[in-house]
């Protein structure tokens, strides 16, 4: 994920990777006993940090890989996934368990489509998205805020770089959707 409209060239698929701190970050945060057990769905895995992280922390869990890139499908078994399914996640027709738990850093240019679509076809399930914080603004968003507050936000106090390059001057934060949690906001 990257700022937009900064006289950057846009990466395809609008793939950013996640930084291994950024997902520590979350894991630790949340507890690793959280996803054991768990049947764990990652939408947009890209290179498979995020499968990676959670199998290093909970070999019970059982892990669903999205990835519309399909290069990816090697590295994302390596990292642990029990499946690997290559596809447009918001056009996915594969068969896969009802997930516990959606975990993923979204292409930020379809970051709400894929929330609303994570709550479409897995509603009891917990929804956590690294987002830019600004995600919570705009008046286009207003109407998807008040139909879905999110319940717990973790801001990262570090900018990750998605690029190696340096950060793109935004701020960062895990977003948690959640009918068992209490609401809840901390600085990570």
């Amino acid at each position: 994920m990257s700022a937009t409209n900064r006289g950057a060239i846009r990466r395809e698929s609008d793939f950013y990777r996640t930084p291994e701190w950024v997902v520590d970050s979350i894991i630790q945060t949340l507890g690793a006993p959280y996803f054991s057990g768990a049947y764990v769905l990652e939408p947009c895995a890209g290179d498979g940090v995020i499968v990676e992280k959670i199998r290093s922390c909970s070999h019970s869990a059982q892990i669903t890989a999205i990835e519309i890139r399909p290069e990816e499908k090697q590295k994302l078994i390596e990292a642990g996934a029990d499946q690997v399914i290559i596809d447009n996640f918001l056009e996915a027709r594969s068969n896969f368990p009802d997930p516990d738990i959606i975990i993923t850093n979204p292409p930020y240019s379809v970051a709400q489509e894929i929330i609303e679509h994570c709550f479409e076809i897995a509603p009891d399930a917990e929804v956590i998205m690294l987002l830019r914080l600004a995600f919570l603004e705009s008046k286009k968003r207003k109407s998807f805020w008040d139909k879905h507050p999110v319940t717990q936000l973790y801001v990262l106090s570090e900018r990750p770089s998605f690029t190696g390059k340096g950060t793109d001057a935004t701020a960062y934060a895990w977003f948690v959707w959640s009918k068992y949690r209490e609401p809840k906001i901390q600085v990570i």
